[in-house]
């Protein structure tokens, strides 16, 4: 006979820290409660309640989905079921440590990506990083161009 996991029961006000994975700003209102966030950059954080991010989740998936908001709580990922999107969707500190591995590494995690979002991401900061002269080892920019299907190269 399997065993019967518990569910950690969490309450509907229980405050959580978000962080905004999106380049730029975002707002977002919650249809229910009529309140507001202002995300005015990359890695800027707030809290929202568990009642709040399952709204978002319910009413602007794509928060969530494309991985604009990131939950900063293990617990609360685990009870919402949110780990299909957490997996699926990678960070700009992720992208950095991923362009410092071998070639065949960031081949095998960019061809992966199911996000749109993670893969306009991955490919942005790697043109920036090139146009910048910090991304320079040929094998490592064949392995992002061939991954995502567009040159570094702006005159390309």
């Amino acid at each position: 006979m399997a065993t019967r996991t518990n569910k950690t029961k969490l309450e509907e006000n229980t405050l959580v820290y978000v962080v905004s994975n999106f380049d730029g700003v975002l707002t977002y209102k919650c249809p229910r409660s009529g309140e507001s966030w202002l995300f005015k950059s990359h890695g800027a954080s707030d809290t929202m309640t568990v009642g709040q991010i399952r709204t978002m989740l319910s009413q602007k998936p794509k928060y969530i989905e494309k991985g604009w908001i990131k939950v900063d709580n293990e617990e609360v990922i685990q009870f919402l079921n949110l780990n299909k999107y957490v997996k699926n969707t990678l960070t700009k500190d992720d992208f950095e440590r991923l362009f410092e591995e071998e070639p065949e590494k960031i081949e095998e995690v960019l061809t992966s990506l199911e996000s749109d979002y993670s893969k306009i991401s991955a490919f942005d900061l790697a043109r920036d990083k090139y146009v910048n002269g910090k991304l320079r080892d040929h094998f490592v920019i064949r392995a992002i161009e061939k991954s995502l299907g567009q040159k570094l190269d702006p005159n390309s």
